[in-house]
């Protein structure tokens, strides 16, 4: 999988060119990882982290999704950045929060969030109003 996922980054060096800054492998211990993200504004980073248990991959400051050590963990990777660089991700903003949303070629829809540091002591007794819009394309 590590050397799959070295083609893969050398190939969207070259396929996306100036239009975004791939950077990696970098190596902390154990752990590699990746990141495609462009200076387009309003677009969103993809990043992966990978080590001998598993892979996580996610959007900007997020979490992100644990995924198996599997080349089809790979592909979501993959439909992802394309997602990024089309402009098809989601991106909801509300009170403190903000969250992103990936539609899978399957229909799934992969959902993370990030949260500011005083979200928590923001708690509303309502759920606050989240406003949905779409990234920007990675331009170039």
């Amino acid at each position: 999988m590590t050397t799959e996922l070295h083609r893969l980054v050398s190939a969207l060096r070259s396929d996306l060119g100036a239009r975004a800054e791939i950077t990696g492998p970098t190596v902390d211990g154990d752990v590699e990882g990746f990141s495609v993200r462009s200076e387009t504004d309003g677009s969103v980073e993809v990043w992966l982290m990978h080590d001998a248990d598993g892979v996580i991959v996610g959007l900007d400051r997020c979490p992100g999704w644990q995924l198996p050590r599997t080349p089809s963990s790979v592909n979501v990777f993959l439909t992802i950045i394309d997602a990024a660089v089309a402009g098809r991700v989601e991106v909801g903003t509300g009170r403190k929060v903000r969250s992103y949303r990936v539609v899978m070629p399957d229909g799934t829809v992969m959902e993370d969030s990030a949260r500011g540091a005083f979200a928590s002591l923001l708690e509303m007794p309502w759920k606050p109003r989240t406003r949905w819009a779409t990234a920007t394309a990675y331009a170039g």
